[in-house]
């Protein structure tokens, strides 16, 4: 949805592009989130799967992803996740005023729901040089030697470019699995959910709030995210109560209030549940 606002990661906005490697998948990325960069992620080592927009996508070593700004997507790591990720503002591939060839370089990520994939699998033909020029990219990053940022741009374009030539017609991509208009609501249902998700949320009032049938709502919810409504809810808030529990010192009792549990023994049942061990466990850990 083009008027949501998303939030940036990207600090340095002179420079609007970083590259690092993310060591397994840290606790505030567990949960469904999108924004406002375009990312490129590159599997390193380990397996995992991504859920993008309602779409899993098995992955290991040498898997490539495509992610555009507008995508739902969360990583789950199953064991030993290395991978590198790439994330710049669109305007970083301007020419300084929109043009023809900004809009031909952005398709990969333009148009993953139609012509291209967000999966580039590791066993295509094109895929190591794709993994050559990102290699490129977090040297240049790292060194930062005299230049760097321009270097670094001609080398992104250079990736995408190599995607839109060689992108094989036989691999077709999988299209959005719910309507364009039902994806822009549940994105402001999942914008509402996380800034309201401490308090009580009732599957009616959100869908009343939002023009939607109850079993509207949940079904392009839970198809579009993978997870139905009260689960994404629940998530949230055993993600800040983890939060809570690590940084401050507050009792168990107080943080299941505040992370907008109705009683101590739900948030015990349901804290179990999703991170297979007590608030006390986790908080000794």
């Amino acid at each position: 949805m083009k008027n949501t606002p998303r939030p940036s990661l990207v600090e340095e906005r002179f420079f609007p592009f970083e590259c690092s490697d993310s060591y397994g998948v840290e606790e505030e990325y567990r949960t469904l989130h999108w924004h406002q960069e375009m990312e490129i992620c590159y599997i390193k080592q380990g397996t995992g799967t991504y859920l993008i927009n309602g779409v899993e996508y098995p992955f290991g070593k040498g898997d490539i992803f495509i992610i555009n700004n507008d995508d739902f997507h969360v990583c789950r790591e199953d064991q030993e996740l290395i991978m590198q990720v790439v994330m710049f503002d669109p305007s970083f591939l301007q020419s300084g005023s929109a043009s023809l060839y900004d809009c031909e370089y952005l398709r990969p990520f333009l148009e993953a729901s139609g012509s291209f994939c967000n999966m580039l699998r590791s066993d295509a033909p094109y895929t190591p040089k794709l993994a050559a020029v990102l290699r490129e990219i977090e040297e240049e990053y790292k060194k930062m030697d005299k230049g760097y940022e321009l270097m670094i741009k001609a080398l992104v374009l250079k990736f995408l470019a190599l995607i839109v030539r060689h992108f094989p017609a036989e691999e077709k991509a999988i299209p959005l699995p719910v309507s364009r208009k039902a994806a822009e609501k549940i994105r402001d249902v999942i914008l509402y959910i996380d800034e309201h998700y401490c308090k009580e949320l009732r599957l009616p009032e959100l869908a009343a709030r939002f023009s939607m049938s109850v079993p509207y709502l949940s079904s392009s919810f839970r198809t579009l995210t993978g997870m139905p409504p009260i689960e994404y809810i629940i998530r949230r808030r055993i993600a800040r109560a983890k939060v809570e529990l690590m940084a401050t010192e507050k009792s168990i009792l107080t943080i299941s209030g505040e992370c907008g549990f109705g009683s101590l023994s739900n948030f015990n049942h349901l804290f179990k549940t999703f991170a297979g061990c007590s608030p006390g466990a986790y908080r000794r850990a």
